[in-house]
């Protein structure tokens, strides 16, 4: 039977910080990585580790045998993570990452077919920026009898990972979705702006066409008018745009040394995050959940070890899956997390 879960990319600052604060080793845990130097730092740890490339699923599919699902960590595209998804269905395999961009997301939900056929979850979408608005939706949605409309947004603070920079701008040029009338209509990001509010601030977002909330959110809510938005420093805003191009480029290029690798600890335990979701009626009425949060990286890895803890006791649902899910208790209880409503 299989129990064990692996968790891929544990080298990178995501997965070091989940191995500093949220590994639990008194679960089935495996470690995996491409770099031999994995070894080692399992080692120290106590724990089983298996260096593979995921460049060929068949090669994938040899590591997985008594492994029950994959969480992987690895901040990369979905044209890299595919070898891994198929091996994850080849195998009945289930698979967990942190891909929040639509473009990523939209090529793992066609895959939903043939993972529920074989009784694979796909939960793509499990960092911070996508559990937390997937999970505020759903829990707005129960707030009015008959929501027409769904406004969701982030706001993290201080400095992201070089993995991050890289993904975002990577897609800051693309041409994301909103959903109008239960349907993706093509949109571009930073074409409108609303303010959302918490702890008597407000703060100024942009829509972000290139979140997967259109996807996750649509179906934990079944609402047909979605917009997502982000707080964003005004130089990516204009990427979004399509302004200094040259300079984005540039960035890509030279990004490992440009950018520090991720914020420091001090960094991390003393920035905050906020995510939103507001829902509309036709009559005019509304409804705001706000959640507070500790730092985006760290929100990410305490959520991650509150999704393993799922898959240990094979709480699992086939095919793509939001991380809504899991409910709002995979987020209630993390050091730092209110959850607070707003009605009008």
């Amino acid at each position: 039977m299989k129990t064990r879960i692996l968790v891929y990319g544990v080298l990178g600052y995501t997965g070091n910080l989940f191995l500093e604060r949220a590994l639990d080793t008194t679960l089935p845990i495996v470690l995996g990585a491409r770099e031999p130097a994995l070894r080692a730092a399992a080692d120290r740890i106590g724990l089983e580790s298996r260096v593979f490339e995921i460049g060929d699923a068949q090669g994938i599919a040899a590591h997985l045998s008594d492994i029950r699902a994959v969480v992987n960590l690895a901040s990369i595209g979905f044209a890299v993570n595919r070898p891994l998804i198929d091996a994850c269905i080849r195998t009945g395999t289930h698979y967990v990452d942190l891909a929040a961009e639509c473009p990523d997301m939209l090529e793992i939900l066609e895959l939903h077919a043939e993972a529920s056929t074989r009784g694979v979850m796909l939960m793509p979408g499990a960092g911070f920026n996508l559990v937390t608005t997937d999970i505020a939706g759903a829990i707005a949605s129960t707030l009015l009898a008959e929501p027409t409309r769904l406004s969701l947004g982030f706001a993290t603070f201080g400095k992201a990972s070089r993995g991050t920079i890289r993904s975002v701008l990577r897609l800051a040029t693309e041409t994301g979705y909103s959903r109008r009338a239960g349907e993706l209509v093509a949109t571009r990001s930073a074409s409108e702006k609303r303010t959302f509010h918490a702890e008597g601030k407000g703060y100024r977002l942009i829509n972000n066409a290139l979140m997967g909330d259109v996807i996750t959110s649509y179906m934990s809510t079944n609402i047909r008018e979605i917009t997502a938005y982000s707080y964003y420093p005004w130089m990516l805003v204009q990427f979004m745009r399509g302004r200094m191009d040259w300079l984005r480029r540039l960035l890509m290029r030279h990004a490992d040394w440009l950018f520090a690798p991720g914020p420091s600890a001090g960094e991390l335990d003393s920035q905050h995050t906020y995510s939103w979701a507001q829902v509309e009626d036709a009559g005019g009425r509304s409804a705001t959940v706000v959640i507070r949060g500790p730092q985006a990286y760290v929100f990410t890895v305490k959520a991650i070890g509150r999704i393993i803890e799922q898959l240990a006791r094979n709480n699992v649902n086939p095919g793509f899956t939001p991380p809504s899910f899991y409910g709002r208790g995979l987020i209630e209880g993390i050091d730092g997390v209110r959850i607070g409503v707003v009605t009008a």
